[in-house]
């Protein structure tokens, strides 16, 4: 084999992990190199908010939240109920253990971080449940990367002003009372001053990547753009990693090396495999375009162990009249509005966390064929009152109207007419839920029994999920199953190696999205996806030079 390159650690793909796992191998003195498909870095992390979920991490705790390591595994074992291949409790364990670990060790290095004290767990009842366990990058200023600042990857997920995801509950209900209006205030006037600054000041997911990279770029680590991975070499008997064939230049380029990590994407911009494993296709995922499965077909040609192939990290999403996707968080959560089957039926707690929401739209569907596409209901308080997406409470664009992504009624009638749902059968349920309001009890579906419903709710209303539906006008809005990203993938063991038939591969690791989630079929807290990527990148690295060098 006539190789191109050699390096100790081949990482493919440049989100979160792929950084983490570089970072960490060059800190132990390893030469590692990124290989990235696109034209630009960051991958999903850096459209996503940018919390890294992360129990016992010293950050939080130095901030007043009291957390184990014992109460995280707890926690993961209560709430992660499928124990597949991918959550074992080995590899639960090695999040715990490692991740406030990992948060260290970066902070080391000269990452700057900040709590999200107030961001609960999405199940914060549950045992070891608790709020506060998200932590996220200090505002950046992107100029410091050089080069690399055009680079840097972005999307509809950009903030408009620099912000912290455990601040963002702020934002939707900002023009309903002072405290909130004030902290939305104090986030404008940070922006104006970092520009009056001259600094390219960025945040979430773009602004933890952001620091990723400059650390990354500090410890010399290069990172080749649009270099997509081809296929690994394997020696002779199939059992050992001895380098990768990219692409570079539109030709094949091969790279020796003795280790590889796989942190790249997923297979949710794949139609044929969205259709194999989702039985949808990826029109209403929020994700990158890019992400076709190309390591999943990798993974198929050398008979990888998987798992969660028909999972991802589900939640309701919208598709405006441009046919931009919008993933709905915090507007399904507000008062005045319900989400309905074709049938007008309520059938989950619009508020739960958006992967239980969308398992639910998804289990709808297979059950009644009723679930694709069903209708988030709104009156006019939820439209003068509160965020939709980027429309401002008070001002819905007639475009939204007449492209025909909001439905506009003066009466639930009419309402019902134009979405072609049964009028008595809206009607009644409506009614229902109005009761359930003036008790103060969901009793159908416990919206707002718990602490992460409130999270987004309407903190002057005194139960800040639920409001009545009866003032014109009245809007819908179609419902579909969205996703941040397919979770299943690649299984890989506690130490990150990628398995065959159950035994690790020597060399080969696995993290991100194109492998199985830790986090099984649900989402344990904000910033679970990036977690998972980031922690086991780092232990990725770790193993690698404790057993290869």
């Amino acid at each position: 084999m006539k190789w191109n390159e050699e390096f100790d650690v081949v990482v493919v793909g440049s989100g979160g992990g792929g950084l983490v796992a570089a970072i960490t191998a060059a800190h132990h003195g390893l030469k590692p190199v990124i290989i990235e498909k696109t034209k630009e870095y960051g991958g999903a992390t850096a459209l996503s908010g940018g919390g890294i979920w992360v129990p016992n991490n010293h950050v939080s705790k130095k901030a007043g939240v009291k957390d184990s390591e014992e109460e995280g595994l707890t926690y993961m074992e209560a709430v992660i109920e499928d124990k597949g291949p991918a959550s074992t409790y080995e590899r639960k364990a090695a999040y715990v253990k490692n991740g406030h670990k990992m948060v260290k060790f970066l902070e080391d290095l000269g990452m700057k971080w900040v709590p999200g004290t107030k961001y609960p767990d999405y199940y914060p009842e549950a045992p070891g449940g608790k709020v506060g366990r998200v932590v996220e990058g200090e505002i950046f200023d992107a100029k410091k990367l050089e080069d690399y600042e055009e680079k840097l990857r972005t999307g509809d997920m950009e903030a408009p002003m620099p912000l912290y995801s455990g601040k963002v509950s702020s934002v939707p209900v900002a023009f309903t009372n002072m405290k909130d209006f004030s902290t939305l205030v104090g986030m404008a006037l940070n922006g104006m001053r970092h520009k009056v600054l001259g600094r390219h000041a960025i945040s979430i997911g773009g602004g933890l990547i952001a620091r990723f990279m400059r650390i990354a770029l500090d410890l010399n680590i290069p990172i080749q753009l649009e270099t997509p991975l081809k296929d690994l070499m394997m020696d002779d008997n199939g059992e050992k990693i001895v380098g990768v064939q990219a692409e570079k230049d539109g030709k094949p380029y091969y790279i020796k090396c003795k280790a590889v990590v796989l942190a790249s994407g997923g297979f949710e911009r794949n139609p044929e495999l969205r259709k194999k494993y989702h039985n949808i296709n990826g029109d209403w995922s929020s994700s990158r375009t890019e992400n076709t499965g190309d390591i999943l077909k990798i993974a198929e040609k050398y008979e990888l162990d998987t798992a969660l192939l028909d999972d991802a990290w589900w939640g309701p999403a919208t598709v405006d009249g441009n046919g931009r996707q919008k993933f709905l968080v915090y507007e399904r959560s507000m008062p005045h509005s319900i989400i309905v089957d074709q049938d007008g039926e309520r059938y989950f707690n619009e508020s739960e966390s958006y992967t239980d929401a969308g398992h639910a739209i998804l289990e709808r569907q297979e059950k009644t064929g009723k679930g694709i596409h069903s209708w988030m209901i709104m009156e006019s308080r939820h439209r003068n009152r509160y965020l939709f997406g980027d429309m401002l409470p008070k001002r819905t664009p007639q475009e939204a109207i007449d492209s025909g992504f909001l439905i506009k009624a003066d009466t639930i009638e009419e309402l019902a007419e134009k979405c072609e749902i049964p009028v008595e059968q809206l009607k009644g349920t409506i009614t229902r839920f109005n009761g359930f309001v003036e008790a103060g009890v969901d009793e159908d579906f416990g919206r707002g029994k718990s602490a992460y419903d409130r999270y987004y709710g309407d903190p002057t209303y005194e139960y800040p999920n639920l409001g009545t539906i009866e003032n014109g006008p009245f809007y819908a809005c179609k419902i579909y199953p969205g996703d941040l990203g397919t979770k299943g993938g690649i299984v890989a063991n506690e130490n990150g190696q990628a398995l065959k038939n159950g035994q690790p591969i020597e060399g080969l690791y696995a993290t991100g999205n194109c492998s199985a989630s830790v986090m099984g079929r649900v989402y344990p807290g904000p910033g679970s996806a990036i977690g998972g990527t980031t922690v086991f990148g780092y232990i990725s690295a770790n193993h690698i030079k404790e057993e290869l060098f």
